[in-house]
């Protein structure tokens, strides 16, 4: 390959992760959308003579729903993409999510038709729920698959860094629209919750075209289409043979899921709850921790491509075990309306930012190529649906009968299970990135690295 190929090649790979990791960000944002203005749509599809709690436990459930849908959906579009390649599908969930957004945001409302209003309301996110369980898996096995072999986790990493930025763009999103329905269209109040929807719908389309231009993975094409590894059934040899990875994916999976619930979701509705804080107070703390998150991602990226996964997920672990230690001596005696508060978990977030970054791409190099999307979605799409659609509650329930502390001992589970887990990684078969080891040994790729290449992998 000349130079002028070989940085033609590389300029295309680079596009290719930008445009994959563009469509995350904003599937992300169409799904959480719906909580920041979560109190406003229930006003617009339920009764007025319900009670506000009932309104929002409605609303609430409508979203859970989305969630519930998840593991089935994303099963089937990851065994299609695994069948007729990554791109077709990556379009199909992004286009699906788009127009589901789109028509929630042109919804008549409760008054305007009555209990059809709630129904239509509930179809849409079961279409967003089946787009996201797609798209979230092919991310992140689009782009692994389109990494050099010395930047997978670092490819993952941007990947989970630019789809966090989803939940940043969903609050600002909401706020804004606020202020427009409050200062510049006070005649038409329902843009305070249709607007995000309609922004996220045609922010969708844009995303359509670009990912027109998005080129089919590499290893699909050699693997998978040239050789003609086509398996029949990817679910059942996902699970039959390779259960061993699928268990390493549940592990990391969990963790992932009890930090994100409880330090990027939970934490918000934690600081007004239990801690007395006001809600623009606990959005703005929320904010910073996510965007502190995103910022150390690259940088745990670029430790596990130098480093090896081992110690990446190890170093991770023992970071925010630190660190969610020092929130646990310090959160239940901050006095009420202290502006620390706004700061203290930026250092846990920081960290737990590495047990984010791993995932995307650890996850996708466990499995083969034939099966890798399927292998991706199974574990995560079952684990995030279950454990994320009542970890909220159960650490409500926690905080109430263990005390203020409750938060903090769930995320150190999910470190004590990462650290686990960089051990487990050293047993489990490694199909992409520098000193590849397949089941069986070595793989030729692997063989042609230097010893210190192969050793970056354990």
């Amino acid at each position: 390959m000349t130079r002028s190929s070989s940085a033609e090649a590389e300029r295309r790979a680079r596009r290719n992760i930008r445009l994959g990791s563009l469509g995350a960000a904003l599937e992300y944002y169409d799904f959480v959308v719906y909580l920041y203005v979560a109190t406003l749509i229930g006003q617009a599809f339920f009764p007025a003579d319900l009670s506000p709690t009932m309104r929002l436990l409605q609303t609430l459930g409508v979203y859970s729903i989305g969630l519930l849908i998840r593991p089935v959906a994303g099963i089937l579009i990851a065994r299609v993409a695994d069948r007729v390649g990554r791109k077709r599908m990556f379009i199909l969930t992004v286009a699906v999510m788009s127009v589901a957004t789109l028509l929630i945001g042109l919804l008549p409302t409760y008054d305007h038709i009555g209990w059809p209003a709630p129904v239509l309301l509930l179809l849409l996110r079961v279409a967003q729920g089946c787009a996201v369980g797609g798209e979230l898996p092919a991310a992140a096995v689009f782009v692994t698959e389109h990494a050099r072999p010395d930047g997978v986790a670092r490819a993952g990493a941007f990947q989970q860094m630019t789809a966090y930025s989803g939940f940043l763009l969903g609050a600002g999103a909401a706020f804004v629209a606020g202020l427009v329905a409050t200062h510049l269209t006070p005649d038409l109040p329902s843009l305070a919750w249709r607007l995000p929807f309609l922004v996220g719908g045609l922010l969708g389309v844009v995303s359509i075209y670009l990912r027109r231009r998005i080129d089919e993975t590499p290893a699909f094409v050699s693997e998978t289409v040239e050789e003609g590894r086509r398996p029949a059934a990817p679910v059942r040899e996902v699970l039959g043979r390779h259960r061993r990875s699928v268990l390493f994916a549940v592990l990391l999976v969990v963790a992932l899921t009890l930090v994100n619930i409880t330090y990027f979701n939970f934490w918000a509705i934690y600081l007004q709850t239990a801690l007395g804080y006001t809600p623009t107070t606990a959005l703005i703390a929320s904010l910073i921790s996510i965007a502190g998150a995103m910022a150390s991602m690259p940088a745990w990226g670029y430790v596990a491509d130098r480093y090896g996964w081992s110690r990446m997920l190890f170093w991770a672990g023992v970071s925010t075990a630190a660190t969610t230690v020092l929130l646990l001596m310090v959160v239940p005696t901050l006095p009420p309306g202290s502006e620390l508060a706004v700061w203290i978990q930026l250092p846990a977030a920081l960290t737990a930012g590495g047990i984010a970054a791993a995932v995307p791409g650890m996850v996708s190099v466990v499995f083969p190529t034939e099966v890798r999307q399927t292998g991706y979605s199974v574990p995560y799409n079952i684990v995030v649906a279950v454990l994320g659609g009542f970890l909220n509650l159960i650490l409500v329930w926690l905080v109430a009968s263990v005390g203020l502390g409750a938060p903090m001992y769930v995320v150190l589970v999910a470190c004590i299970l990462t650290i686990v887990a960089s051990f487990a990684v050293l047993r489990v078969p490694i199909h992409l990135g520098r000193g590849a080891r397949p089941v069986g040994g070595f793989s030729t790729a692997a063989v042609a690295t230097t010893a210190g290449d192969a050793a970056v992998t354990g």
